[in-house]
């Protein structure tokens, strides 16, 4: 199975690049998957972070396919792997935040489930959330196997409307995604903050898409950096403002278009 792993990136300086570095380590170092055969790392640069990004790769070059392409129009998170999507050239690419890592033998087991389960448009992995002490937090994603939901083919582990209407911190780090799919749909939404890969998995439901969560720890994600984009959103971001994001995402989910969202009740809100 030939995969593409997107890494964005967005800013770079010392304490990163050595998170980048191990997200890098944890791509090359899957067992039971030929990385050097038959995958290629695809990094959406912000142009400020070019010449730093390139020093780290070099180090990899001899190990993977690394392609680093300079971004500069929309460089927020979503807009990078919108980017990166329309270059990919495999039938599947997947998400890879560079503080993030993955297991592994992650990629084997993919290609494994990709094998068996050949109407899945988006993979999911189970994931341990970290903090910066690199100690777990919580589990994400595993609702769909401990709450035994099931798709509309009534197998386990398929993601449905009604389970993220009851369950919303569903995520998307790590995913395996068909390249197709992902690009026709109508990709990830930009105008959409916080909620954007709650929107998006309930889009691609909604649209008729398969959405299973392989039942094996596929991903560690950090989620206390101080400066990530979600790190501000917890300590800026009222519990009025969250749910006017979430209400949007609902909203939203109806379009397969980025549309322009009315922000004058999110104003009222903050004020």
């Amino acid at each position: 199975m030939k995969l593409t792993t997107i890494i964005p990136i967005h800013e770079m300086n010392e304490e990163l690049s050595t998170l980048f570095i191990k997200a890098l380590e944890s791509v090359v170092g899957q067992k039971k998957y030929n990385v050097k055969d038959n995958l290629t790392i695809l990094i959406p640069v912000a142009p400020a972070a070019v010449n730093e990004v390139n020093k780290v790769v070099a180090e990899f070059s001899d190990q993977a396919t690394i392609e680093v392409v300079t971004n500069t129009e929309d460089t927020s998170f979503q807009g990078q792997i919108n980017f990166a999507a329309e270059k990919v050239e495999s039938e599947y690419f997947t998400i890879l935040e560079f503080d993030d890592e993955i297991s592994e033998t992650y990629y084997y087991n993919v290609a494994k489930h990709a094998k068996h389960y050949g109407n899945v448009d988006v993979f999911l992995p189970i994931i341990i959330e970290s903090n910066n002490e690199d100690k777990a937090i919580k589990l994400t994603n595993e609702t769909c196997w401990s709450r035994s939901f099931v798709g509309e083919n009534g197998e386990i582990g398929y993601l449905n409307a009604d389970a993220l209407n009851q369950y919303t911190d569903f995520k998307i780090c790590g995913s395996i995604l068909k390249t197709e799919e992902f690009i026709n749909s109508g990709m990830l939404k930009t105008n959409i903050e916080l909620t954007f890969q709650y929107e998006f998995l309930l889009r691609m439901i909604m649209n008729g898409s398969n959405v299973y969560i392989i039942p094996k720890i596929g991903c560690k994600h950090l989620v206390t950096r101080e400066g990530s984009l979600f790190d501000r959103y917890s300590k800026t971001l009222t519990l009025k403002e969250r749910q006017f994001w979430f209400n949007t995402a609902k909203k939203e989910a109806n379009f397969p278009s980025d549309r322009e969202i009315d922000t004058s009740e999110l104003l009222s809100v903050a004020e």
